[in-house]
């Protein structure tokens, strides 16, 4: 068995992180199911395409969940007791990790295709695919990179630009979006009022995975030698799920909201 001093870094550095992870990871999965039945109680008539991606959402927050907890299992139970005390992430944590970037994905694209229905402009929507394309494509190479802290390091430049990329393709679509429907009122009273209430939504789920991608990379470029970023980079899967199914199940609370209904559908603004 090894030393004190290399259990305690491994707890730290390695078992705590995964740990965490893994139980705020459950936390939002339990929040996704939950949004999951509502959206399909109150939206049974939604395009097949969004239905078929929320169900794609919560297939793929379902294996990275089983995948965590197994790679849990490998890291605290078996190779613990085996003595196997290391700082590489096992295969199943890893994998679990790298399904987070097909699901963050699919999310901020469907995103870009909003922001596109708003503006009727394609300049900041090709913009922003492009964005999350090379994202996509960062985080699959790092993922699939190496397991160990050390050789990470190598790739210290990747998931800095990953993270940062993250960071401004959330908040481009977020304000992008934002500044298109702030321009889109009518002057109607209570269409403003739905308006800028859906401007504050919009924010506010757009700054949540912004600010998480930016603690993650503080806290990679502060700690670089433990898992402790990695905790902020598996939540953020959870959190694109749980921002697009708030925002399709925020459509029965909008539109409860008095409003004039020919100025808003002057605005392009649909609430089915």
């Amino acid at each position: 068995m090894a030393d004190t001093a290399t259990t305690t870094l491994y707890v730290t550095s390695l078992v705590g992180p995964i740990v965490v992870s893994l139980v705020l990871s459950g936390v939002l999965y339990g929040c996704a199911l939950v949004q999951t039945h509502v959206y399909y109680k109150l939206f049974p008539k939604d395009d097949w395409r969004l239905r078929a991606l929320v169900a794609f959402e919560m297939a793929f927050q379902t294996v990275q969940l089983i995948l965590l907890f197994l790679g849990v299992w490998e890291t605290v139970v078996t190779a613990y007791s085996r003595g196997q005390i290391t700082s590489a992430l096992v295969n199943t944590t890893i994998v679990g990790m790298v399904f987070g970037g097909p699901s963050a994905f699919c999310v901020q694209a469907f995103f870009i295709f909003r922001l596109h229905s708003f503006s009727q402009r394609k300049l900041l929507p090709v913009f922003c695919s492009i964005l999350i394309t090379i994202q996509l494509a960062f985080t699959l190479t790092v993922g699939a990179s190496s397991s160990e802290v050390i050789a990470i390091q190598k790739w210290r430049g990747f998931i800095v630009s990953t993270l940062f990329i993250a960071i401004c393709a959330d908040t481009t679509i977020a304000a992008s979006m934002s500044y298109y429907l702030k321009g889109s009122k009518t002057g109607f009273r209570q269409t403003s009022r739905l308006i800028d209430r859906m401007i504050l939504y919009i924010l506010a789920t757009g700054m949540v995975t912004s600010i998480t991608a930016l603690s993650a990379g503080i806290t990679f470029c502060a700690i670089p030698n433990t898992f402790t970023w990695l905790v902020l980079c598996i939540l953020e899967a959870g959190l694109y799920a749980n921002s697009l199914l708030a925002a399709l199940n925020a459509r029965a609370w909008l539109a409860r909201i008095p409003c004039d209904p020919e100025s808003l559908n002057d605005t392009g603004i649909s609430m089915t």
